[in-house]
């Protein structure tokens, strides 16, 4: 991983001595920040263990490679404990160590019943065009920039919307209890809609992005990092001069993790996690109905999931149809449909969603191939 986050420590404390300097205070150190209640804090004491994901390591911080995810399924704990130790030593020793990566995808079966063992030889698949560094980079910078002719609405609209939903859902939530309120973000990509929502979320302690590439997980790493250093800055400054206006921009930002993770097989048990939400994401999928059952399992009961998906303009269904390739929703899904490719229409997104036992399923939004729902675990 790059080093840009001791860049951002020392561009930190070059902005804080400067605000002392001008307001003649003196500065106020994480320690004391975290202490006065300005990142809050969680029945598991997320507040005190957001350094080995996203901000500060200082003295008495708890650098648990684990302090972050939602439980795990057994398979994934025993992953995470293999390289847990390593992690924390260099963690401890870091002034702001970056969010760690945790590839958390699932190993060949060794036998018929599909036992995982990490002893079998995995034969390594050519990687897609956006699997890469430079595709991730690419897809980031450009890419993405091309969905708003499928309809998208931007990417500060799109999370603005989906927003509204997953922080409606925190206020709805059972009384929190032993485990924190985690949002996972599936497939998140280079973390483009990621960092918006880590920006605006309320009411829960972590947001965990994933996705099934190793380029894809660490660039969104790279933008979490530089948004949990941007606003820490930014709430330095606030803190030490009073011209700067309180707004809701600085309010706690959630703790931070990034998995890489197969969205048909995720590491995390079942309800682990408060919300769930993918942008984008689905239509890619190899087993779309798989990964929206796997979401419904992990939810825990009353979660949301939000995802917003690409579907056949009216035209080219009316092309299918006329040809003969396919006459609905089904024969497409079943004959036609392949990976990357989007779905027949909005009432075929919903279908599915509904049939992965998730209730309450709705189009929040719908304009030419783009399409947002939202659906809730019972």
């Amino acid at each position: 991983r790059a080093g840009h986050p001791l860049r951002h420590e020392e561009r930190e404390k070059e902005v804080s001595r400067e605000s002392a300097r001008r307001s003649g205070s003196r500065v106020v150190t994480r320690a004391e920040r975290s202490s006065s209640g300005a990142r809050g804090a969680s029945p598991r004491s997320l507040g005190d263990r957001r350094a080995p994901w996203a901000r500060a390591a200082s003295g008495g911080v708890d650098v648990s490679l684990s302090s972050t995810l939602p439980a795990l399924k057994p398979w994934a704990e025993a992953k995470v404990q293999k390289c847990a130790g390593a992690w924390e030593k260099a963690a401890a020793l870091a002034p702001n160590p970056p969010i760690a990566v945790v590839d958390l995808v699932p190993d060949e079966p060794s036998s018929p019943d599909g036992a995982l063992s990490g002893d079998v030889e995995v034969k390594k698949k050519k990687k897609g065009p956006f699997e890469t560094e430079f595709g991730a980079f690419i897809y980031d910078k450009g890419y993405r920039q091309l969905f708003r002719a499928l309809g998208y609405p931007g990417a500060d609209a799109e999370a603005a919307l989906a927003l509204e939903r997953l922080n409606g859902c925190a206020a709805t939530l059972a009384p929190r209890d032993a485990s924190s309120r985690v949002v996972l973000d599936v497939s998140c990509g280079p973390g483009i809609i990621t960092t918006r929502i880590a920006a605006g979320l309320r009411g829960y302690d972590a947001l965990v992005a994933s996705d099934v590439s190793e380029a894809m997980t660490k660039r969104a790493a790279e933008q979490l990092d530089t948004l949990a250093a941007t606003t820490q800055v930014l709430r330095a400054k606030q803190g030490n001069d009073d011209d700067v206006a309180s707004d809701a921009s600085m309010a706690p930002l959630p703790a931070f993790a990034a998995v890489r993770a197969d969205v048909c097989a995720l590491p995390f048990a079942d309800a682990s996690v408060a919300a769930a939400h993918s942008s984008a994401g689905a239509h890619c999928w190899p087993d779309p109905m798989r990964g929206f059952k796997e979401i419904a399992r992990v939810l825990k009961p009353g979660g949301v999931f939000v995802a917003s998906t690409v579907v056949l303009a009216s035209p080219i269904r009316e092309k299918y149809v006329e040809n003969g390739e396919a006459a609905d929703a089904r024969a497409y899904q079943n004959g036609v449909w392949d990976v990357n490719t989007p779905f027949w229409d909005a009432d075929a997104v919903v279908e599915m969603v509904r049939e992965s036992g998730l209730v309450d399923v709705e189009v929040l939004k719908e304009d030419k191939c783009f399409v947002m729902i939202a659906a809730r675990k019972r």
